[in-house]
């Protein structure tokens, strides 16, 4: 590989104003809605440092890089001194080593001291983390930020921690996700986002008290909600659907093959994956073990079956919540676990390959929209603290959907997507002293156990 060859993904060396020639800025700025996620004002690079940004496939992760190295370039950096290289094309390791020190001997003989690395895609390289250690170590790394993007979330997270000290002091790991509901309306119809108040708690009186000042909004927020539920959170899907108002086929097809392109490329198997795909949408918001599952899904074993559950899990395919031990307040992971998708629009995907049901609004794609929800909602205010030690199911003699712990107060929430709730539906809630009940449209405010419509709360968290 030679110097040109890095020409073509790094337009901007032509010079700054060559930047509205690059094809992820070009089609971000010719979008009808262009999401900033909130990630992007946070993210400050100083060089000697090593940041990541974790995210599944077709969330904006490259547009994301690439608005951050137009920033970079217009606040005065050297065109030559930003260096872009999707990993995809490169084939191992020691390519990856040789093409960062052909890009370092390069800026070192034109003059350029700081330099700001960013290579996409590197968890599809085997052992990259022993390249940016030799890199590192070597001392070569002294004056350059890099910033690294992933996929498999699990490798970069990994790979991140396996580097103690090679980090540097502002180093740091950035999470990037589908648009949550609140995120969407303030994308879809910033006029009402603007208005909408957060809760920065799991207590009663707050949620209850902005519950009550959302309400004005009831009616365009249950729009846009059974809209979200078709789009999920994938800007894609969103600016087609909002374009042409339906998903055209081919952006299923994008996101199918991502998933199933990225499990076949670490080792596993297309037949089983759609095995497993085909099972959780059977058995979404059903406690299962993954001995039953893999009887379900006709796999021999059930390690099997763990081991794609977790692929698809660090993927951001699943999400997957355990049941809760309520005098440890912890997660038992010998009990039945819930197997969620992560997104809606993920469902959709998996839904449609696999010819199983009509794209319907079922109770159970909701109760795992409202799962993840408030396990997103948690996570950003404790976000060291992984998805399973916040979001918990409990059940006794009946169950109940959604604990949510935070600063180690508990949440009960069910989700009863009915138009009428009865006494009945608030019996599993009574264990917990209160709780919610997110239904469909029905809204009941109680200093204990409110009924609150799914999109209302949804919007505010």
């Amino acid at each position: 590989m030679e110097v040109s060859d890095f020409n073509i993904h790094n337009i901007w060396w032509k010079g700054k104003d060559y930047l509205k020639d690059d094809k992820h800025l070009r089609d971000y700025r010719e979008k009808k809605y262009r999401w900033q996620p909130r990630v992007l004002s946070d993210i400050k690079l100083v060089p000697g440092n090593l940041y990541s940004l974790r995210g599944p496939r077709q969330i904006g992760k490259t547009t994301l890089v690439k608005l951050i190295i137009e920033s970079l370039i217009k606040s005065g950096v050297q065109e030559r001194g930003v260096f872009y290289m999707n990993c995809d094309s490169i084939l191992d390791s020691d390519e990856l080593l040789k093409t960062l020190r052909i890009y370092h001997d390069y800026a070192n003989s034109i003059g350029i001291n700081e330099k700001y690395v960013f290579l996409d895609e590197i968890s599809g390289i085997h052992d990259w983390q022993k390249t940016i250690k030799i890199l590192v170590d070597s001392g070569e790394m002294e004056h350059t930020c890099l910033f690294l993007t992933g996929s498999h979330t699990l490798d970069i997270k990994k790979g991140f921690d396996l580097l103690p000290g090679r980090t540097g002091r502002y180093g740091k790991d950035y999470l990037l996700l589908p648009l949550t509901f609140n995120e969407y309306i303030s994308l879809i119809r910033p006029d009402i986002g603007k208005k909408l108040e957060k809760i920065s708690s799991i207590f009663m009186t707050e949620i209850n008290s902005t519950v009550k000042n959302t309400l004005v909004f009831n009616n365009e927020l249950k729009i846009i909600f059974n809209q979200y539920l078709l789009t999920g959170g994938f800007p894609l899907s969103i600016n087609e659907f909002h374009t042409g108002k339906e998903v055209p086929d081919y952006i299923y097809e994008i996101y199918s093959r991502w998933v199933i392109g990225d499990i076949v490329k670490w080792g596993k198997q297309e037949k089983i994956l759609k095995q497993i795909l085909r099972t959780a949408i059977l058995k979404q918001s059903t406690a299962v073990s993954f001995d039953s599952f893999a009887k379900d899904a006709e796999i021999k074993s059930h390690k099997t079956v763990s081991t794609y559950v977790e692929d698809l899990e660090n993927m951001f395919v699943f999400l997957v919540i355990y049941f809760l031990d309520l005098n440890k307040k912890i997660p038992d992971f010998n009990k039945n676990k819930k197997i969620y998708f992560f997104d809606p629009f993920i469902y959709h995907i998996f839904n449609r390959l696999l010819n199983l049901k009509e794209a319907e609004i079922s109770p159970s794609l909701i109760e795992s929209v409202a799962v993840v929800h408030f396990a997103r909602f948690v996570q950003e205010k404790h976000p060291k603290m992984g998805f399973n030690d916040i979001i918990f199911y409990w059940k006794n003699k009946r169950e109940t959907d959604i604990i949510v712990k935070s600063d180690n107060k508990l949440l009960a929430v069910e989700v009863k997507y009915q138009e009428k709730i009865t006494k009945d539906d608030f019996q599993s809630l009574y264990h917990f002293g209160s709780g919610l009940i997110l239904s469909k449209s029905e809204l009941k405010i109680d200093e204990k156990y409110s009924v609150i419509p799914v999109h209302i709360m949804l919007a505010i968290i």
